[in-house]
């Protein structure tokens, strides 16, 4: 009995962290290292295995959710219709991972992608200037 009740206080305490964190971002398997300084930012980040076919990340991973990649492209056409938004990361020159997680931490706010929730992509550039655009048709 003890077990079980450590095991359900592992839980609670989980569901409190996440519900502590900022929002939650899907990570695409190209930005490696990224997701323990977003985490230091208070972002919750869920990884896509390496080798997950775009269709079940689009079907299983994105949905209500905002995915940071540098492969836009594979994800623009069925954003709104999976109900995910993108942070595109493709034109940045300079791929640090501290440099690429301060840029999206700031862009989250700026552009107050947490209330957008989906239905858009924003595309950054090393300066942290992006522009967002609406792919709800």
């Amino acid at each position: 009995m003890i077990g079980l009740l450590g095991i359900m206080n592992t839980k609670a305490s989980v569901r409190n962290i996440l519900a502590m964190a900022r929002g939650v971002v899907v990570v695409d398997e190209n930005i490696a290292g990224i997701e323990s300084e977003l985490l230091k930012r208070n972002i919750k980040v869920i990884s896509i295995p390496k080798g997950t076919d775009d269709e079940i990340i689009k079907q299983v991973y994105l949905p209500r959710r905002i995915l940071i990649t540098t492969n836009s492209a594979h994800f623009i056409d069925d954003a709104s219709s999976y109900e995910y938004g993108i942070i595109a990361l493709d034109h940045l020159k300079f791929k640090d991972p501290k440099n690429m997680a301060v840029l999206v931490s700031k862009a989250l706010i700026k552009h107050q992608l947490w209330a957008k929730g989906h239905g858009f992509i924003l595309k950054l550039n090393d300066k942290g200037e992006g522009t967002i655009e609406n792919l709800i048709s």
